[in-house]
């Protein structure tokens, strides 16, 4: 039996995974508003990449007061995928439905989207997640993916004992294929999202400062440089933080990005290069604040984070 799934937000990640989830056959909800509930309700899903281009129709689209009047059943499962600094509003907005849930999953970029959402939801039942995903929303509901990268993670102190998670990640895991995305059930979330953080904080740093893409980023022998700086500085702060991360996190890190497409950039600098707000105080400027309060320098990160200071909230006119 198929679940009901509410996909919060339809950028990248959330049209990327939610139209997998609805092409293996989930009954699949984008909770969304203006251009993109009207793109996605006429037009479904687009998913456009090295692997297949594939559209998916059998999606609905919906917002939060249709929930909240009824209109659709509480769902089974709830993943937001919208900005980080949008996760807590979002969370206040689509309450309702969130508390109604079996579970809801954050699947924000970096380390305390659960915590932001659990403050606009206090009584849904929050799971920290994140996803390895490579792709870049080219409009309302048209996603191209850039790689192989195809999974979600999501978990935390008792996940894996959790029926219903389970069944979710069991019912990810029986497609197989070119469209197949992978789902991994983890008691301690935070180390995995500490070990995705070592490679996203570094990405979106470097990409956003130079401009240009991981074929050149990673492949510059002084850039290089600064990207293992970065690995680092995200090591010693996660390792206060309480994270464990395996011996070769810092080489297998290098070798993520080192393997990145030559034109892949990260989402904050698509961000940047729109004019729109950016997710930097949750990454750099969380390097910040936390290696100030464990007393672990972090000049790298301290760096990006004033120098892209002045476009965090930019908008495009």
């Amino acid at each position: 039996m198929s679940l009901q799934i509410l996909v919060i937000g339809a950028g990248a990640i959330g049209a990327y995974v939610g139209g997998l989830l609805a092409r293996a056959g989930h009954d699949v909800t984008f909770g969304v508003r203006g251009r993109a509930l009207q793109a996605i309700a006429q037009n479904g899903i687009e998913l456009l990449g090295p692997r297949g281009n594939w559209r998916i129709t059998n999606v609905k689209a919906a917002d939060a007061a249709s929930f909240d009047t009824g209109e659709y059943p509480p769902p089974d499962v709830v993943l937001s995928c919208v900005k980080l600094y949008d996760a807590e509003s979002a969370a206040q907005q689509w309450r309702g439905a969130l508390e109604s849930a079996g579970a809801v999953i954050s699947l924000q970029n970096g380390i305390d989207g659960a915590a932001r959402m659990a403050r606009g939801a206090p009584s849904a039942r929050v799971f920290g997640g994140l996803a390895y995903i490579a792709g870049q929303l080219q409009a309302p509901g048209v996603v191209r993916y850039l790689s192989n990268l195809s999974s979600i993670t999501f978990g935390g102190l008792g996940a894996t004992r959790d029926p219903l998670l389970r069944r979710f990640a069991e019912s990810v895991n029986a497609t197989a294929g070119a469209d197949a995305l992978q789902a991994n059930v983890v008691e301690d979330i935070r180390s995995a999202q500490w070990a995705k953080f070592t490679v996203l904080a570094t990405n979106a740093a470097l990409t956003c400062l130079t401009r240009k893409p991981a074929g050149v980023v990673y492949h510059d022998p002084e850039l290089l440089a600064l990207a293992e700086m970065s690995i680092a500085e995200v090591m010693a702060v996660g390792r206060a933080e309480g994270a464990v991360f395996a011996p070769s996190q810092a080489q297998d890190t290098l070798a993520i990005l080192q393997a990145f497409p030559p034109g892949l950039f990260a989402s904050m600098h698509h961000d940047l290069t729109a004019g729109r707000p950016l997710e930097l105080d949750g990454i750099s400027g969380l390097m910040t604040r936390l290696g100030r309060q464990h007393g672990i320098a972090t000049p790298f990160h301290d760096m990006a984070y004033a120098c892209l200071k002045p476009w965090l909230n930019s908008i495009k006119p």
